[in-house]
């Protein structure tokens, strides 16, 4: 496993795009800031610097406060149900209430208007996500298909930093097909990452239909499977993790003539597949018996511990591996006279912090003004902007510069975490 941060360099290198003063308050990772005009009384602005996490290993700390030991456990059914087309019930829950009746269904509240319309069968399931930020509602014109959508009662971001407002639909149009009449044991709420619905499929042979509905995962955010369950022999589980990063796929082995299978994970992230993975390295979870458990015992590499029925294996977390604590942006600026060496009357800017950044995703870093000088130009309108990436734990990723030495090297340009930007500072 390899620890690495970049922030880009520009074309030419005192160009970079990674580095922008910005009076933009919040930047998501899919956008960029706008960049700002500077003049010595400039207040407001602030310097976002784009880090990349270009190495093996997940950056930063774990958001998730669950305690240790954790058992993953099953979704959590769905508690209103009704079968008639004449049955009506109001519930409210977090200031939001829910409306059946013959005339049509609804959610409604501080600003949320959201109609489900008419239910010709009668048969609809319905629940609050646990923290109150979705509600998920399923319908059946016959009984036996099914539509669920999921309702966003806040503004929630994407995994992507897309944003869905409040009252409008994360999850709409997933569906399904079951083999009878479904109830709400049927579907029930993996944390409040997504919605797992699951039954004996109309395809028959002993076919289980899945589907995995994540309102934070962008595009086509449903998982959907048949999965092969033989009666008597092979039955399926469906366990998320204690933070619901990941939902897992569990077989379980009720006859050992059966043999094994091998569970699965689907991101809540993504909607898609996800390898287990230990030491970083992919790999599989083979399951042998009747009882499969996992349980997240520490928030590093092989920090989760899998019962597969007959033996003990171990694998990363899925939910929070992650080394070096926060990732760091600290920016300096020097007078663009000064290149190459960078290294005469450094002024520093400041640093931020960004909690976690996984492999391969990016993050803007808010950086303040924190210098009592401001943008105070010394009379010369020409500057750059220094930016270095780090750990803050000091030793994963180490400060590759201390501009505030009494004498600096020069700064080190040509390091991946490292790059700058030339910027006017007007009069």
């Amino acid at each position: 496993m390899a620890a690495d941060v970049r922030i880009a360099d520009g074309v030419p290198v005192w160009a970079s795009q990674a580095i922008v003063p910005s009076r933009d308050t919040v930047v998501s990772p899919s956008s960029s800031p706008t960049l700002a005009a500077l003049s010595v009384n400039s207040t407001g602005v602030y310097v976002y610097v784009k880090v990349d996490n270009v190495g093996t290993v997940d950056l930063g700390t774990c958001s998730c406060t669950v305690p240790l030991p954790a058992a993953w456990s099953p979704p959590t059914s769905f508690a209103g149900f009704l079968a008639s087309t004449t049955a009506s019930t109001t519930q409210t829950q977090g200031g939001y209430t829910f409306t059946a009746s013959p005339a049509g269904d609804s959610i409604s509240g501080p600003g949320v208007s959201y109609q489900f319309g008419f239910v010709a069968s009668g048969r609809r399931a319905w629940a609050w996500s646990p923290d109150l930020r979705f509600f998920a509602f399923v319908a059946s014109p016959n009984g036996n298909d099914w539509y669920l959508t999921i309702v966003a009662l806040q503004n929630i971001t994407r995994s992507n930093g897309t944003i869905v407002p409040r009252g409008q639909a994360a999850v709409m149009g997933a569906n399904g097909l079951f083999s009878g009449l479904w109830n709400n044991s049927n579907f029930g709420w993996a944390g409040s990452k997504a919605v797992v619905a699951s039954g004996a499929s109309a395809v028959g042979g002993g076919t289980v239909a899945l589907a995995i509905a994540c309102p934070e995962a962008p595009g086509n955010n449903v998982y959907g499977d048949l999965i092969l369950a033989t009666p008597g022999q092979v039955d399926y589980s469906y366990l998320r993790s204690p933070c619901a990063s990941v939902v897992a796929i569990v077989p379980k082995i009720l006859n050992a003539a059966a043999g094994s299978r091998n569970a699965a994970l689907v991101s809540t992230a993504t909607a898609q597949t996800v390898p287990f993975r230990s030491n970083n390295v992919p790999t599989s979870v083979t399951i042998t018996g009747a009882s499969p458990s996992l349980t997240t015992i520490s928030r590093t590499a092989n920090g989760v511990r899998v019962n597969t029925g007959t033996s003990t294996v171990f694998v990363d977390d899925p939910d929070c591996t992650v080394v070096g604590g926060g990732v760091v942006a600290w920016v300096d600026r020097v007078k663009a006279s000064t290149l190459p060496s960078a290294n005469l009357g450094v002024m520093s800017i400041g640093s931020g912090v960004v909690g976690l950044i996984r492999t391969g995703q990016s993050a803007w870093v808010q950086v303040p003004n924190s210098n009592p000088a401001g943008w105070g130009n010394q009379g010369e309108k020409h500057w750059c902007l220094l930016a270095q990436a780090y750990t803050s734990d000091g030793t994963t990723i180490p400060k590759p510069w201390n501009g505030q030495a009494a004498s600096p090297p020069p700064f080190p340009v040509a390091r991946t975490n490292c790059a700058q930007r030339n910027i006017e500072v007007a009069p």
